[in-house]
C-alpha cells in the first residue's frame, strides 16, 4: 500500500481491517495490522469499536475477536 500515493493513516488502516475481517480475510487483516505497526500506528478506540460491533452483530466471531486484540498487542502473523 506504501508504493503508491500518499502514507495511510489510521482511518485508511481501520477501513482496510473492517472491508478484509468482513470479507473473511484473516490473513490480511494480520498483514495490515502488521504495517500499521511498523509505520507507527496502533490500533485505537475506532479500532477497537469497529471489531467489537462487528463482533456484537455477527460478522465476526468472538474467537476472531481474542484473536484480533491479542494480534493489535503482540506481532500478528496470521490471526487464528
Amino acid at each position: 500500500m506504501k508504493e503508491d500515493g500518499p502514507l495511510p493513516n489510521s482511518g485508511v488502516y481501520n477501513t482496510l481491517i473492517r472491508a478484509h475481517l468482513r470479507d473473511g480475510d484473516k490473513t490480511a487483516s494480520a498483514e495490515l495490522i502488521n504495517e500499521m505497526k511498523s509505520c507507527g500506528f496502533a490500533a485505537d478506540a475506532s479500532t477497537f469499536g469497529m471489531v467489537t460491533h462487528m463482533s456484537h452483530d455477527g460478522r465476526l466471531t468472538k474467537a476472531s475477536l481474542v484473536c484480533f486484540l491479542k494480534a493489535s498487542f503482540e506481532v500478528a502473523d496470521t490471526l487464528c
